[in-house]
């Protein structure tokens, strides 16, 4: 074929591919390559084609088949890297993006595939390296922008994430997620009001993001904005309705703005959704501890020290409902438990001892009270 004549076809793929009509580019490839078998751009559009459909195994096939043709096909290794990564073939698709940046160093998307590669295998620091090669190469792309502060939070380099995303949202102010993220740094670096105004953009850009309202009612309940909060988390279930961390999380401010059945309902639903989830069986031990369901909420426990079997909290608890029961041997021996657990706290050593004597001197009944309150003072909910 004439390179006049090829250069036709690809301007007419490619504008094509800029208006995401991917059946076309099928279509038009796979006619072509009836008649030109050997031309590797035709297996490259066909594979770009199959990849958007997702017809991953087939766009591999067709990757393949271009670089066979054409050993030096950069963009090729570069796409074919993605999908690799993608699908977890990690070694394979690290090959593609090395061979990509031996072929042309220029590519900032080949550096920063070779980035999310090392980040998604642990290489935070050589992540960290590649982002910032690719925003040497082009300085105006807010994806390495993004990369490499989401990166920089990773490794609790609070002060370049948030420049990182700054630079980013300078660069795209309608990029909702820019926002949400800068949110998640400046929670960590306690800046609240801060993180809030962040939450409080992405929500306006994006009003469907249902982790910015789960992350924002967080923040609303660490105010003591209780009602904010669950409205939140009503939000984020509404938006995700098989979200276990929602439901968890609207349960424990339920409960603690008093709505005991709302807040059961709510651990029972996160359970449901994520049957190993320790957190929502302690916040339920907890719950059912405080309303007297004491076999339930020791039910619970048992549950938890099966999932994790070093869980102090959840020996404490059981302790706790076990005393209430009367099962007074059986409470200190969780209670020693606890403490072994807990790094022989002071005061539960001194509630343990309180037991000891209730046991030995049969005076149970007398110090039932001072010995519930030495126990709850030491484990919060």
């Amino acid at each position: 074929m004439e390179n006049a004549e090829l250069d036709k076809i690809i301007a007419e793929l490619d504008e094509l591919v800029e208006k995401n009509d991917f059946k076309q580019v099928k279509k038009i490839c796979s006619d072509l390559l009836k008649k030109h078998p050997k031309e590797a751009d035709f297996w490259f559009y066909l594979a770009r084609a199959e990849n958007a459909l997702d017809n991953k195994k087939t766009a591999i096939e067709h990757y393949n088949e271009t670089i066979k043709l054409n050993h030096e096909y950069q963009l090729a290794y570069n796409n074919r890297g993605l999908i690799l990564l993608q699908q977890g073939q990690f070694k394979p698709a690290m090959e593609d993006f090395n061979k990509a940046i031996q072929l042309n160093d220029r590519d900032f998307t080949a550096w920063n595939n070779r980035g999310l590669l090392k980040s998604e295998t642990g290489d935070l620091k050589g992540a960290l390296d590649d982002y910032t090669k690719a925003i040497e190469i082009y300085p105006k792309w807010t994806v390495a922008y993004n990369n490499r502060g989401y990166v920089s939070y990773k490794l609790k380099n609070y002060t370049q994430a948030i420049k990182d995303f700054n630079e980013s949202i300078e660069l795209n102010p309608k990029d909702s997620f820019v926002f949400y993220y800068r949110g998640l740094v400046k929670n960590v670096i306690k800046d609240y009001f801060g993180a809030i105004n962040d939450y409080n953009i992405s929500i306006d850009l994006d009003p469907k993001q249902a982790p910015a309202y789960n992350n924002r009612g967080k923040l609303r309940a660490d105010i003591k904005d209780y009602e904010g909060a669950i409205d939140d988390y009503t939000k984020a279930i509404e938006l995700n309705p098989n979200w276990a961390v929602a439901y968890n999380n609207r349960g424990k401010i339920r409960s603690l703005n008093g709505d005991k059945k709302g807040a059961l309902v709510d651990f029972d639903k996160a359970i449901q959704l994520s049957p190993n989830d320790v957190s929502a069986y302690s916040n339920r031990a907890y719950l059912r501890y405080s309303t007297g369901d004491y076999r339930g909420s020791i039910a619970d426990c048992d549950k938890i020290l099966k999932l994790s079997p070093n869980y102090a909290l959840a020996y404490c608890v059981r302790g706790l409902c076990r005393q209430k029961l009367e099962q007074f041997r059986s409470a200190l021996s969780d209670l020693k438990q606890a403490s072994k657990l807990s790094n022989d706290d002071f005061k539960l050593q001194e509630s343990i001892m309180l037991l000891e004597a209730m046991i030995e001197e049969k005076k149970e009944g007398k110090s039932n009270q001072n010995f519930i309150d030495n126990i709850t003072n030491i484990f919060k909910i």
